[in-house]
């Protein structure tokens, strides 16, 4: 016996092999065609939530140095409009960090909404209240970093921040990202973990240089409040100290949360 494996580039013709019975499975659903799968009864759709998207930013150089304009992002975004035009209603708004169920609490984990005035408000403190222009670094290749890029574009330019879009292909997006030539960025993961230290790798600016997390955004806090975690052995002590962690990772905005989505 042997499984043979094949590129479909193309989300459209990935789904066609699919249903002409030439491939027995396909990954990566395109969300426009999962309704139609779920339809046909030569097929089963098995999905489920967990990956995200979110912003990640370069901590040093740009105008994302400012916590506070990390954070503007996260209160100048209607989540809904990400779910709906880059997942077709096949998500969630994210509102806060991906925390496991058990050491999740409900007011963090809905820190963020849309707030435009907030969001400005934030400018003013930093010293922008007029605006400010910036790229964000996506990929054309594939549709939900692109939607996802488009949208946060659009929102950020009705509080008067200009956002210039780049958007090469996949590989020369991850070769950016992990040299950190960029000012913020689109990022697609999945966080589903038991326990919160499975997030250090998306949060911890104190590791080396990576494409999953924030470049050159130092994080001594978070770094700590991690290693503390992982020498506590009591569980309720344990979620004090995530608590904190949370909390942390939310008012520096390492990571700005945009949407859940189902895979």
């Amino acid at each position: 016996r042997a499984i043979r494996m094949v590129a479909y580039a193309d989300e459209s013709l990935r789904v066609a092999a699919l249903q002409a019975g030439d491939v027995d499975m396909i990954e990566y659903v395109p969300w426009q065609s999962m309704a139609a799968i779920e339809a046909d009864p030569k097929l089963k759709l098995d999905a489920k939530p967990g990956p995200f998207m979110a912003l990640a930013f370069n901590g040093g150089t740009g105008p994302f140095k400012d916590p506070r304009l990390r954070q503007m992002t996260g209160w100048a975004i209607r989540r809904e409009e990400i779910v709906q035009a880059a997942f077709f209603g096949r998500g969630t708004p994210m509102l806060g960090m991906p925390m496991p169920p058990d050491f999740s609490d409900e007011a963090r984990a809905k820190f963020f909404r849309y707030d435009p005035d907030r969001a400005k408000a934030l400018m003013k403190e930093a010293g922008v209240a007029g605006g400010f222009e910036c790229s964000l670094l996506s990929t054309a290749q594939y549709g939900m970093h692109k939607s996802t890029a488009e949208i946060v574009q659009q929102h950020l330019g009705e509080i008067g921040v200009k956002v210039k879009l780049v958007m090469p292909d996949w590989a020369t997006r991850v070769a950016l990202g992990n040299k950190g030539q960029y000012e913020f960025c689109v990022q697609g993961t999945t966080a589903d973990n038991n326990d919160p230290d499975g997030l250090n790798s998306l949060l911890n600016g104190q590791l080396p240089p990576s494409n999953s997390r924030s470049f050159a955004l130092p994080t001594p806090k978070l770094d700590e409040l991690f290693q503390k975690g992982r020498g506590e052995g009591d569980l309720a002590k344990r979620k004090a100290i995530y608590a904190a962690l949370e909390q942390e990772a939310l008012d520096v905005a390492t990571l700005v949360p945009l949407a859940w989505r189902s895979q």
